[in-house]
């Protein structure tokens, strides 16, 4: 039944995908999960016209609409979204001229953006929508000091108009080394406290492009929108202890919203967290150390983190999945998170509404009648490892499910037949 809904879904994709604007598709769907206070939808039929969700009632539905999605083990949901990335930024990790992630020995930080990197056609976009990954924020890296710089969020339709907002958020990496403040937590924290400083008294402090403390004239002014809360700001920090010092720093500045990325300790903290309104993005197959900052790492973080009211979104962080190349592991991750406590609803939101909710899109993490259709097709429970995507709508198109994975499985599998070699077609 799967091969078979599969090979539908190809050949529906490669009918419609010129005039998806123009047709009326019907989906039937054993559930339909919306993640609005309508909750599960059971054996229900949602029509996308002209790229809009449309609710009809099963009584009308008609079996023998033409390009109708139908089966009787579907999901529909929304779009995977990933709150933190580098999709489109490295195509070989291991190779310089195709990685665009960290920006080393240059002067500006906090004004660098990822869009200004971001390759749309790069082959991970493609792997990631096809695994049910709609939208992502693409975070740059950092090296010579602590900020990354600005980041943007994408969809993975692979349009060269996917970048819906090239400045979304600021980076920072707490946990990392940097060429200005070495590798101690103090000299990072000083660091920190001085950028913060030179944003807020940027009218007064800069007469000419080098007088902040620890910022540059571009690199303060484009820090300015996170202390009014305009812009999230992401760190990344694992340590309890760490995670109680940015708590403290942001009391300094009541408006500025802080998410934390990582948190393997977070569960220690998780009142002060939920006290502070600070959200965390967690991975919850990180259930090992790989550093001495995630030493009381556990499995069921994110239901403790959930539990204490704290605002949770999972992430495939590069220890376990990767930022990059395996998004579309964000499910399986989000499935862990269950088999440690945490409700079905609640991880698959974590995956959905809650990352989208942070960085202002919350429609991207819903489907509801009159918005443009961003949601997956599954062919079973999507936090299953055995379920995969048949059909992908992004901003109301239907996108298609082919990537250089299937075009290379296509070609060199040894039971195609025609008139040349598999491997030579």
């Amino acid at each position: 039944m799967r091969i078979f809904l599969i090979i539908c879904s190809f050949a529906f994709v490669a009918f419609l995908a010129v005039p998806a604007f123009a047709q009326s598709i019907p989906i039937g769907a054993k559930y339909i999960v919306t993640n609005t206070p309508n909750g599960f939808g059971k054996d229900n039929i949602l029509y996308v016209k002209n790229g809009i969700v449309t609710a009809v009632p099963a009584s009308q539905h008609n079996n023998e609409v033409k390009n109708a999605i139908s089966g009787p083990n579907l999901w529909v949901t929304p779009g995977i979204f990933a709150p933190f990335s580098t999709l489109g930024l490295a195509e070989v990790s291991g190779e310089s001229d195709t990685n665009n992630i960290n920006s080393a020995d240059k002067e500006a930080t906090v004004s660098i953006r990822a869009a200004d990197s971001f390759n749309p056609k790069s082959t991970t976009i493609a792997v990631t929508r096809v695994g049910g990954v709609t939208h992502a924020a693409v975070v740059p890296g950092s090296r010579r000091n602590l900020f990354g710089g600005q980041g943007a969020i994408v969809t993975t339709s692979g349009a060269f108009d996917s970048i819906l907002n090239p400045s979304a958020f600021v980076y920072m990496n707490y946990n990392g080394r940097s060429e200005q403040t070495g590798s101690t937590k103090g000299a990072a924290m000083a660091f920190m406290r001085s950028a913060l400083d030179d944003a807020a008294n940027y009218n007064r402090r800069f007469k000419a492009p080098t007088d902040g403390d620890a910022l540059r004239r571009k690199d303060a002014q484009a820090l300015r929108p996170v202390l009014v809360g305009r812009k999230p700001l992401l760190v990344s920090a694992d340590q309890a202890v760490d995670i109680l010092n940015l708590i403290k720093l942001k009391t300094s500045y009541p408006r500025m919203n802080m998410i934390i990325i990582g948190a393997a300790e977070g569960w220690m903290v998780a009142e002060a967290l939920a006290s502070a309104k600070v959200a965390v993005v967690v991975d919850p197959h990180e259930n090992l150390p790989y550093s001495f900052d995630q030493i009381a790492t556990r499995s069921d973080n994110v239901k403790l983190l959930h539990d204490a009211g704290v605002t949770t979104a999972i992430f495939s962080a590069g220890s376990t999945g990767g930022t990059a190349h395996n998004l579309r592991l964000m499910t399986q991750h989000a499935g862990n998170a269950v088999n440690a406590g945490l409700s079905w609803d609640a991880a698959f939101k974590a995956i959905t509404l809650t990352p989208a909710t942070l960085f202002g899109y919350p429609n991207l993490g819903q489907i509801r009648p009159g918005d443009k259709a961003n949601l997956v097709v599954w062919d079973g429970d999507p936090l299953e490892i055995t379920s995969a995507p048949i059909a992908v709508f992004i901003d109301g198109q239907l996108q298609s499910l082919e990537s250089r994975q299937t075009k290379l499985r296509d070609r060199y599998n040894p039971n195609n037949t025609g008139d040349k070699m598999y491997g030579y077609r």
